[in-house]
């Protein structure tokens, strides 16, 4: 019998080290498959990257994104099943729509705490409000319940389609008669106290919404930036997420083209916003990505930075791009969803754990 080679039982300071450098999520699969002891430590020594989560009605489930399907799953409460995820956001909440009568909640897989939302829109119309269903495409939190500070934003299938409220409200504040909204927004973050989102011609606007029982008030400034020139293959499709930079310095747009011969995804482009400045308009400019972990999805997307130079930079993507409304499909993929190396831009490659379909919502990132 073969002696064991010395590496595979390195001291386990020295290997929780070398865990805690591999930013990639491929060499940390590699890493924990040389032995069973390297796998303990690595497992011992989660990495802050979020965990991947699909949706079901039969039950909701976790998976370490460099693990495997026999490797202990992240706990979950039962509060998640059946839900459809709208997005996500640090410290393990969501925001969620269930289809059994529950409406919009706040829900946090964590914990299981469960912060009901109102499901009817007030619409203001000349001869005063109305009050109608709404059905929400993504949304974004400024902060936790606990907080006292907690805002959520929702893109909206209705026509006001953009939508804002706080826990313990009645009803979402639409936007007021004489400011609108575009209505072909495909992503929304919170970054620098105000809520961001992007539309299909790259164009931004920016809302802050000041809620409370005698007042309600939303900000609007719009940015009509325009499409970074680029080549583009006739019939290529492109998408499109909002996220702060890891220092939280930037606001980052990640565009995503998916070919039309395949319907897979072949690139992306990364920009951060420059603001207007005196004599010059808002632009995008090319992000550099050295160092940068992406993870990206609709309304859940958040950067990392690893601190180390020779990482190229690397974007970890879901299957998330569908046509119709929410409510329209049936069944949820999660083919289309892998790492794009930012050093290799031709191509993608399969890295996070295989699922089967969601018949809910598309898999989601949850950040812990």
């Amino acid at each position: 019998m073969a002696a064991a080679r010395p590496w595979s039982s390195l001291h386990e300071d020295l290997l929780h080290r070398i865990i805690l450098l591999l930013t990639c999520i491929a060499d940390r699969v590699r890493a924990s498959a040389v032995s069973k002891h390297w796998r303990q430590v690595a497992l011992q020594n989660p990495s802050p990257l979020p965990y991947l989560v699909r949706p079901s009605t039969a039950r909701t489930e976790s998976y370490r994104i460099f693990g495997r399907f026999a490797d202990p799953r992240p706990y979950l409460s039962a509060e998640g099943r059946a839900e459809r995820f709208c997005g996500s956001a640090p410290g393990g909440w969501f925001v969620g729509a269930s289809p059994h009568g529950r409406g919009h909640a706040l829900l946090n897989l964590g914990t299981g705490e469960r912060v009901a939302l109102p499901d009817r829109v007030c619409i203001p119309i000349n001869s005063g409000n109305i009050r109608c269903p709404m059905m929400i495409r993504a949304a974004a939190m400024s902060a936790a319940p606990s907080s006292g500070a907690c805002v959520v934003a929702a893109i909206t299938s209705t026509r006001t389609t953009m939508a804002f409220c706080r826990p313990g409200m009645e009803c979402w504040t639409s936007l007021p008669a004489e400011m609108t909204a575009r209505p072909n927004a495909q992503d929304l973050t919170y970054h620098d106290g105000w809520f961001w989102a992007i539309d299909s011609d790259d164009d931004l606007s920016c809302y802050k919404a000041e809620l409370s029982t005698s007042r309600q008030t939303i900000l609007h400034l719009a940015y009509g930036i325009g499409a970074p020139r680029t080549d583009m293959a006739h019939g290529e499709i492109v998408s499109r997420y909002l996220l702060p930079s890891a220092s939280g310095a930037d606001l980052l747009m990640v565009r995503r083209f998916i070919s039309p011969a395949t319907g897979r995804t072949s690139r992306f482009q990364v920009y951060r916003l420059q603001k207007p400045q005196v004599g010059r308009p808002a632009s995008w400019r090319v992000y550099k990505m050295t160092r940068q972990l992406l993870f990206v999805g609709r309304a859940c997307s958040k950067a990392f930075d690893t601190r180390h130079a020779g990482n190229p930079g690397y974007i970890y993507f879901l299957d998330d791009v569908y046509p119709g409304a929410p409510h329209e499909q049936n069944e949820y993929p999660c083919a289309d969803a892998g790492e794009w190396d930012c050093s290799i831009p031709g191509e993608t490659q399969r890295c996070l754990p295989s699922a089967p379909p969601s018949d809910t919502s598309p898999c989601i990132w949850y950040h812990h």
